[in-house]
């Protein structure tokens, strides 16, 4: 992301937004809106009023709004998207990594090798989905993706149906999780990028002990984690996700990975075309939208059901 995270802007004029283009939230409303300067006739994204209660969640989520902006400026096209997504997880990581730095020694609990958190449901954007299966398809042999292809058409088949309760279980293991790692760390999803646990073995005994976990999904508590980061891919998400959605007029309901790693693969370049023409190619891939839900709302520090 480009933009400088707390810079002023100069004085700028509204810029119409009743495109034929422009989508509303469920509630109809918009949160975004183009500003152009006066001066230099550049146009910039800004947030109609805050998602997220900490001021540089705000600011990171106006950011990432202009790159996405800014990405799609010619247009939406799946090399576009493949490459915005890019951005957007490369910006996570550097965000989450600037809380890392600054947190106390041995208080992160993840480390190499330590996966329990890679067994349950993972939620991804349209963006991140095409991001992974371009990768799959530009770095493993033809040999090698049919092997992967099957195994996540297994594991679809497997979870198609199930609960985000039911699919975090020993049992449903993330389609890319290989010997305790990330097989595409390269291009994992945001959220991924911004758990990290501050208790590895809190993750363990709920992961691996029915009563434990049956008590831990009765609760509704989010686990020990550190927030800044989670916060951090909160507020990335969101810039994207209202920005393709808003002002690009894409369909950014959310996908689940195995889901939607399965339809990409299987179904050529037909889904993700049809995404980037406007269409809802990518529906039979949707997961659950959990953004009304109180406990995610409360780690992601958003503002009443707008986050």
């Amino acid at each position: 992301m480009k933009r400088k995270i707390g810079k002023k802007a100069r004085a700028t004029r509204l810029v119409r937004r009743d495109r034929p283009d422009t989508r509303t939230d469920a509630a109809g409303r918009v949160h975004l809106a183009l500003h152009r300067d006066p001066r230099s006739g550049e146009t910039h994204v800004a947030l109609e009023s805050p998602l997220f209660e900490e001021p540089w969640q705000n600011d990171v989520a106006a950011a990432a709004a202009q790159t996405a902006y800014a990405s799609f400026a010619g247009g939406p096209s799946v090399s576009r998207a493949v490459a915005l997504a890019r951005d957007m997880m490369g910006s996570t990581s550097r965000i989450a990594d600037g809380f890392l730095a600054r947190a106390p020694s041995g208080s992160v609990a993840c480390k190499a090798g330590c996966a329990h958190c890679c067994y349950q449901s993972v939620g991804v954007t349209p963006p991140e989905a095409l991001a992974i299966v371009d990768h799959l398809r530009k770095t493993l042999p033809g040999a090698a993706l049919a092997r992967v292809a099957s195994r996540v058409a297994e594991a679809h088949e497997r979870t198609r149906g199930l609960s985000a309760e039911e699919r975090f279980s020993p049992e449903h293991p993330c389609v890319f999780l290989e010997s305790g790692r990330c097989s595409i760390y390269e291009v994992r999803p945001l959220s991924c990028r911004g758990m990290n646990s501050l208790d590895a073995g809190e993750c363990e005994k709920r992961l691996h002990e029915p009563e434990a976990r049956a008590a831990f999904l009765a609760s509704g508590a989010g686990s020990r984690a550190f927030l800044e980061p989670i916060r951090a891919f909160h507020a990335v998400s969101a810039g994207l996700q209202l920005a393709l959605a808003e002002l690009s007029g894409l369909d950014m309901s959310p996908l689940d990975l195995t889901a939607a790693t399965h339809l990409l693969l299987t179904s050529g370049d037909g889904p993700a075309r049809a995404w980037v023409a406007g269409g809802a190619s990518l529906e039979s891939a949707r997961g659950g939208d959990s953004t009304g839900d109180l406990t995610i709302r409360n780690v992601s520090g958003s503002v009443g059901s707008s986050g």
